[in-house]
């Protein structure tokens, strides 16, 4: 490298100092920042009682009345947010509501939608809900949702592609069922806080699995990925059943702003499909950058912070894998920041340690499967199922704080299309190259020794961007 750039760039806990070419593309966010909402609880009960597309609140519960409230997880919200937490403020103001309506407290449950993430403490829920409510409502009344309870689910059907719905029995036995969705971006909320959130493996399955045809097309784009159509279709499953008893799903959906801390912009509130579109057009102007033209090689630098999976915990191999695809090159609209055929150089140390409460089959899969097989299609196809039902995997899925046993395959197999799109993946910072390669990726010491390998690969001149993100946001790609 001749004239150089002279940047601090996310690495694990920390940031390191890089050098790269002069030549190299800063891309930032540039979009206004819109101002917060100045009263988060008057703006959560104007949507209760003025909802899109839906009866209001006031008109859906009464004296009689069994109510659920679900919740997005922890892994749910992936940014750092201005306390405190919405789902907190949501759902102190849903029971206030529900208080004034007349509905029996004995008769309202409160669960978290975990789908196969790991369930969370009493103290883990307290930092979203608030401790004093945690502590008050106790296990009765506010606990984890739990796929492998085969007396809390229920099959409902099959959508028109023959995709198994199964969700919790209380999002059908309810009276009424609020859900209060936080989504960072536009692959969360609408039906997915029910349709995963609320789910089974066996509805799961057919939507996380890596699919070998699939296009490419990002889940962070609405409008061009296969994703959202699927989980809308499970949608129109629950909605169907629903209205033959009566009822209609009703959800809370807010939105955040581009600031660090984010801070609460909109809530909305009434039917899914109809109240998402309304969540989306903001998340859009808030954390979708246009960008002019791909690059050759692209420079990811690599915060935790911005991994979701490693809340109150440690980031393990298999999740910086999946947030150097899905969550740093996967965050795009159109075409990938990078080129077909061009390098990634993700920035990270990738160490070798393993939660191994919190991820027991994570660290079987790194310690016994990845050593002998890396093709994810094939992982998924000999080990999902075993993994799915192996009963020590289970047991600490449903009792133990662990995370379901398939969701490291789940999470392996999300990088499919990043590593056949792309020439090559590099890891810069590595400080064990033996774990960097049973992730797929080549390891060097330096970021100044992966551009120069890069420029080796690719010629002197090759393009260079780098996304220069502190938090996430989606580059959306001209």
């Amino acid at each position: 490298m001749s004239g150089t750039n002279m940047l601090s760039i996310p690495y694990g806990d920390r940031h390191i100092t890089a050098k790269l070419p002069e030549r190299t593309r800063i891309v930032r966010s540039t979009v206004r920042t819109m101002s917060p909402l100045p009263d988060p609880a008057k703006a959560v009960r104007d949507a209760l009682e003025n909802p899109i597309s839906h009866e209001p609140l006031s008109r859906l519960v009464g004296p009689k009345s069994r109510v659920t409230i679900g919740f997005d997880d922890p892994i749910g919200f992936a940014p750092t947010q201005k306390q405190p937490d919405f789902r907190g403020v949501a759902i102190k103001v849903i029971l206030e509501e529900l208080n004034r309506h007349g509905v029996d407290p004995l008769n309202i449950r409160i669960v978290c939608a975990v789908g196969l993430h790991r369930k969370w403490t009493t103290r883990e829920l307290g930092t979203l809900v608030g401790e004093d409510l945690a502590y008050k409502l106790g296990p009765s009344r506010l606990f984890n949702h739990d796929a492998e309870n085969p007396d809390g689910l229920v099959c409902l059907g099959e959508t028109k592609r023959g995709q198994e719905v199964e969700v919790s029995r209380l999002v059908m036995e309810s009276d009424q069922f609020i859900y209060v969705s936080n989504p960072w971006s536009p692959f969360n909320g609408g039906w997915k806080s029910a349709v995963v959130g609320l789910s089974s493996y066996r509805s799961i399955r057919h939507h996380h699995r890596p699919f070998p045809k699939a296009s490419g097309k990002s889940t962070m784009d609405p409008k061009r990925s296969a994703f959202p159509k699927l989980l809308n279709e499970m949608g129109d499953v629950i909605e169907r059943e629903l209205a033959a008893k009566g009822r209609r799903f009703f959800i809370v959906e807010a939105a955040m702003n581009n600031a660090v801390p984010q801070e609460l912009v909109h809530v909305v509130a009434g039917h899914p499909p109809e109240t998402h579109v309304k969540t989306l057009e903001v998340l859009q102007t808030q954390h979708v950058v246009n960008v002019r033209g791909q690059s050759d090689v692209v420079v990811y630098g690599m915060g935790n912070n911005r991994d979701p999976y490693s809340k109150f915990s440690t980031i393990n191999p298999i999740l910086v894998r999946n947030l150097g695809m899905s969550y740093s090159f996967g965050l795009f609209q159109n075409v990938p920041l990078v080129r077909e055929g061009g390098i990634a150089i993700l920035v990270h140390p990738c160490l070798p340690q393993f939660d191994d409460t919190k991820y027991p089959s994570y660290v079987e899969m790194f310690d016994k499967l990845l050593p002998r097989m890396q093709d994810p299609f094939e992982l998924w196809d000999l080990y999902a199922e075993e993994y799915a039902h192996r009963p020590e995997y289970i047991h600490t899925y449903r009792y133990g704080y662990g995370f379901h046993g398939v969701h490291p395959l789940i999470l392996y197999g999300q990088g499919a299309y990043g590593f056949r799109y792309l020439g090559r993946v590099f890891l810069a910072g590595a400080m064990d190259s033996a774990a960097v390669g049973l992730l797929g990726f080549e390891p060097f010491r330096t970021v100044e020794d992966a551009v120069d390998e890069a420029e080796r690969s690719l010629g002197k001149d090759c393009t260079v961007a780098y996304p220069a993100m502190e938090e996430s946001f989606i580059c959306n790609v001209e």
